[in-house]
């Protein structure tokens, strides 16, 4: 009872706006909510930027904290959502992805389609190159190497929290790029389809 009166009371202050509560909440749930993201999302980066999330939307919403009475169950709920939000997200990409190739490879011939394919990779690879070189070499030690943002934090001596800002920024600029050449590959597919 000690402890739900406690949250109620740094609840109230966090409403206020008070950072040091919301810190104290915080270190209280951290290790909880991303041991529950950790059984869902099984990668370990994945789950400490629910963690984040879940913080962030509940610093958002603060001035809805008068309304809460469990505050365990409360970011269990935001966690959940984002989880189930995350999978819905990864569930439409994956499909989308698989039905572009799909129709590709059913309207191309062999051939056409690899020249496609090519044509996307090295679209994907002029917006790598084109980033600054510790972005770069943070990218692609997360998704060429498989490392962890952990793991790339150690092996270029900088903090994690700025290889995650590399990594956001890295993704914000290739996404960008690929958006302003996407005319170029909706030609190349247009051409392949025979629109």
């Amino acid at each position: 009872m000690l402890w739900i009166n406690q949250d109620l009371e740094l609840l109230r202050q966090v409403a206020e706006g008070d950072e040091h509560a919301f810190t104290t909440l915080y270190h209280r749930y951290e290790a909880h909510i991303l041991q529950v993201a950790g059984l869902y999302v099984k990668d370990r980066d994945a789950a400490r930027e629910i963690v984040q999330d879940v913080f962030r939307k509940l610093w958002e919403n603060r001035d809805r904290l008068a309304e809460v009475r469990d505050m365990r169950n409360y970011l269990f709920i935001i966690a959940r959502n984002l989880i189930f939000n995350q999978f819905k997200k990864s569930a439409q990409e994956t499909a989308a992805q698989k039905e572009l190739l799909y129709n590709a490879d059913l309207s191309t011939g062999g051939a056409d389609f690899r020249v496609l394919n090519r044509d996307c990779e090295r679209i994907l690879h002029t917006a790598i190159n084109s980033l600054p070189p510790q972005r770069k070499r943070i990218y692609q030690l997360a998704r060429e190497k498989g490392m962890s943002y952990e793991e790339i934090a150690h092996e270029l001596r900088i903090s994690r929290f700025t290889v995650k800002n590399h990594m956001a920024q890295a993704l914000q600029s290739i996404r960008l790029y690929l958006l302003q050449h996407l005319h170029t590959l909706a030609a190349a597919i247009g051409l392949l389809m025979g629109w």
